[in-house]
Parts: C-alpha cells; sequence; structure tokens
C-alpha cells in the first residue's frame, strides 16, 4: 500500500481520524490523570495543579512569539527541504526558552506561587515552547501522527507517573509537581535534540547548500502570536481569574467538570493539527463539506454530554464534584462554537495571504479584549456560572467574525496559493 506522502483533500478526513485517534488515548490518559487528582488530593491542591496547566498555555504562546505556526505555514507551504529547518529551529529555541523562563518566573511572583510551584511552572513553559516548535516541524512535514505523539508524550509520561505514586500511596502535592516537572523536562530535551540535528544524509557541505529560512518567516510569526495570545486566553483565561478572584476548591470544581468536556477540544485539535497545513496546497476548497462534517460532530458530541455528562462526573471523581454539574450546559455551547471555528481558523491561518491574518489577529485581539472584561465582571456576578457563560459568548463572538472573514475572502479557496514564500497581497 502506498504511504501518504503529502496532502490530498481525499485524505484529510483520514488523517484527521489518525491524529484524533492518538489525541483520544491522550485523552483519556488525562482523564485518568484528573480523576487521580480529584481522588488523591485536597481540592486546594487540585486547584494549585489546575492554575499551573491552566496558566501553561497562555504562557507558553507569549514566550513562542508566535513561531511555531509561522514556521508550519512557512514548510507547508514551501519545498522544506531546501532550507536549513534545524539550524532555524535551533536560533528560535535560543530565544523562546529564555524568554519562557522569565514569563514563568513574573507569573509565579503574580500569583505568589510557593518556590517549587514557580519552578514547576517555569519548567513547564520553557519545555512546552520546545515541544511545540519541534513537533510543528514534523507537522507541517505532513507527518501529522508523529508529530501529535510526540507531542503527547509529556501528558502520557505525567499519567504513567501519576498512576504510579496513587497505586503506591504516594500521590501528594509535591510528587505530582516532581513528575511534571520531570516529564515535560524530558520530552523536552529529547525532542529538542532530534529537532536541531542535522540529517544523517547530509553532510557538512550538504548542509551549506541549504537555504536560510527568511527573516519574514520571523516576523509574520507575530501576527500569530496576537491571534494564539487571544486563543491562549480564551483557553485559560476563566481558569486563571477563577484562581485570583475566588478560592482554590473554586477553581478545582470548574476545571474538573471542564477536563471532562474536553472531548470538544480533542476534536478542535484534530481537526486543525491536519487542516492547517493540507489546506495550503489543496486545489478547490469544498468549504460546505467541512462545515457539513463539523455540524454532525457537533450534535453527536453535544447530544452526549447534554444526555449522559451528569453521570460521568458522578462516575469519575466519586460524587465529589456533582456540585459542578450545571457547568456542563454552558461548557456544551462554547465546545460547539469551537469545533465550527476551526473551518474559519484553519482555511486562514494554512491558505489565505497574509494581509487577512492581520485582520483576523486584530479580530482576535478585539474579542480578547470583551472576553477579559466579561468574563471578570460575571465571575463577580455569577460566580463559577459567570465564568462559564463568559467563555461561551466569547467563543460564539469568535466564530462569528471568523465566519465573516471568510466569507469577504472566500474567493481566495477557489485557487492554489503560489509555492514557496507567503504572499502578501
Amino acid at each position: 500500500m502506498r504511504p501518504f506522502t503529502g496532502p490530498r483533500s481525499s485524505g484529510t478526513h483520514f488523517r484527521i481520524g489518525s491524529v484524533f485517534g492518538i489525541i483520544l488515548v491522550t485523552a483519556i490518559l488525562q482523564v485518568l490523570s484528573q480523576m487521580l487528582l480529584a481522588r488523591g488530593l485536597p481540592k486546594e491542591s487540585v486547584g494549585i495543579v489546575s492554575l499551573l496547566l491552566g496558566a501553561l498555555p497562555l504562557l507558553s504562546t507569549i514566550s513562542l512569539l508566535g513561531q511555531e505556526p509561522a514556521t508550519v505555514r512557512f514548510v507547508a507551504r514551501s519545498s522544506g527541504e531546501t532550507y536549513n529547518i534545524p539550524a532555524h529551529v535551533q536560533r528560535v529555541l535560543i530565544a523562546v526558552v529564555p524568554l519562557g523562563i522569565a514569563v514563568g518566573v513574573i507569573a509565579g511572583l503574580f500569583y505568589a506561587l510557593t518556590l517549587l510551584s514557580l519552578l514547576t511552572l517555569v519548567i513547564l513553559v520553557a519545555s512546552q515552547n520546545a515541544i511545540l516548535l519541534v513537533t510543528g516541524v514534523e507537522r507541517a512535514r505532513h507527518h501529522y501522527e508523529r508529530a501529535m505523539l510526540w507531542r503527547q508524550m509529556p501528558t502520557i509520561s505525567t499519567a504513567v507517573m501519576f498512576t504510579a505514586a496513587f497505586v503506591t500511596n504516594h500521590m501528594d502535592l509535591t510528587s505530582v509537581r516532581y513528575s511534571m516537572m520531570l516529564a515535560f523536562g524530558v520530552s523536552a530535551i529529547l525532542l529538542g535534540i532530534r529537532g536541531t540535528r542535522r540529517s544523517p544524509s547530509r553532510g557538512p557541505a550538504g548542509a551549506a547548500d541549504l537555504q536560510r529560512v527568511p527573516p519574514s518567516v520571523l516576523r509574520e510569526g507575530l501576527l500569530f502570536l496576537g491571534t494564539g495570545l487571544s486563543f491562549s486566553v480564551m483557553v485559560g483565561l476563566d481558569k486563571l481569574i477563577i484562581g485570583k478572584m475566588l478560592t482554590y476548591s473554586d477553581l478545582a470544581v470548574y476545571a474538573t467538570i471542564f477536563a471532562t468536556m474536553k472531548g470538544f477540544d480533542f476534536l478542535f485539535y484534530s481537526i486543525g493539527y491536519v487542516l492547517m497545513p493540507s489546506v495550503g496546497r489543496m486545489g478547490r476548497i469544498r468549504i460546505g463539506r467541512y462545515f457539513g462534517a463539523i455540524a454532525l460532530l457537533a450534535v453527536g458530541v453535544s447530544s452526549a454530554y447534554f444526555f449522559f455528562g451528569e453521570y460521568v462526573v458522578h462516575l469519575l471523581y466519586a460524587g465529589r464534584y456533582d456540585s459542578g454539574s450545571y457547568l456542563i450546559l454552558p461548557f456544551i455551547l462554547s465546545g460547539a462554537f469551537k469545533l465550527f471555528y476551526s473551518i474559519p481558523t484553519s482555511l486562514i491561518g494554512g491558505r489565505l495571504p497574509r494581509i487577512v491574518l492581520k485582520q483576523f489577529m486584530w479580530l482576535n485581539l478585539g474579542t480578547m479584549a470583551v472576553n477579559i472584561v466579561l468574563t471578570i465582571v460575571l465571575v463577580m456576578r455569577s460566580g463559577l456560572m459567570g465564568a462559564a457563560v463568559a467563555t461561551a459568548i466569547a467563543w460564539g463572538m469568535r466564530l462569528a467574525g471568523g465566519l465573516l472573514i471568510l466569507a469577504r475572502y472566500r474567493s481566495h479557496l477557489g485557487e492554489r496559493p503560489e509555492s514557496g514564500a507567503t504572499r502578501k497581497s
């Protein structure tokens, strides 16, 4: 059977399914980890761990400077074999890993974390930057399954260590923090070495023949930084605000119910992970088919959570978090909006011209600002329900804006973009 070697519209659904299969396995491990935390630690300790993991996407996005999606876009749309990608990865890592350390320290001081929690956050952020960048290159080369498996290495390792600690009655906040540091740190070191290593098929002379990745890719990363920052705020803002304005016990309830609802997130990541680098080289995009498939997914997953969500929460957490089941409905709404949003964000990021990226960035930054204000106001008035409702409203606004931009530039979906550097017009 001939292996898949490039992006084909007929194979996109299969590749999304393959990536989702990997994510589904790691999702089960994530649920297992959350269940062990909820059963093995006091709610305040669960809240601290939830704060660390909730802050990770935002802090990594800030310190990564948009270089992961910019690199994916460049390699996927051009002939990556003619460029010295390992050297580019090395240059970016030299910048973003120290920046991740600095951002982690600042965030730890802001939340008045203990020294061990601060160290955990710093290692998580710096490691995540390296993991995302290296696996992004594999993703851009259309090695989706390998890239996703590498990206999930910390999740898999953490679940194994949590299980060992729980079974041996050694699970406490200290062991949990050391487990996360070890899982993320070792994964980052291994992937960093691989990502910066020259291909064995090229000697020193061959490496000299490779072109340097143009500086425009670094600048384009700033456009993705704005969009990625707004996305990370959307994903983690509610937990960060709850961690500051309410108690760690409240955060534990919110984060635990949210973890149970992550089926939407896993589908969202699977779709975008394959679709964004694939659409750059496709012919005509049949957008109606994508939205039809998303509609079927949204109805199926939403129905499952609506009818069985409370039972799953009760079963997984032995009834300790049943009080938070009222959050399931607004989480369903957010999840459905997020699934539909995977289409415009993938097409804009992987297909449309750079000027559209700028418009998309400003749109998302605007919705981010609204989300921040709305979340603070609604948390003050309605507590955890206010945070969940604010998140749903913000995702609805983000989806509406993406659809408007996609409708305005729909003509670009019917033509194959030029290979090589990203067009500016």
